[in-house]
């Protein structure tokens, strides 16, 4: 699946009502965990991907100017 322009993926795990994410951040970086439950899965999923893209966003300003 993708959001946001990153893949992501979910798949069931081995006990019963768990479910695995892996996200891939680019440049062969990837994060996963489990969760319980499919949705909640997903939603950590899309979290782990706004965090990674909010980082990406913050620019720095050089000290004594103002943009």
């Amino acid at each position: 699946m993708e959001y946001r322009g990153l893949e992501y993926t979910i798949v069931q795990g081995i006990e019963r009502g768990t479910w695995r994410w892996t996200v891939w951040l680019g440049d062969n970086i990837s994060t996963s965990g489990q969760a319980l439950g499919k949705e909640n899965a997903v939603a950590k999923a899309t979290r782990v991907i706004n965090e990674a893209l909010a980082q990406k966003r913050v620019r720095l300003v050089p000290p004594g100017r103002l943009d």
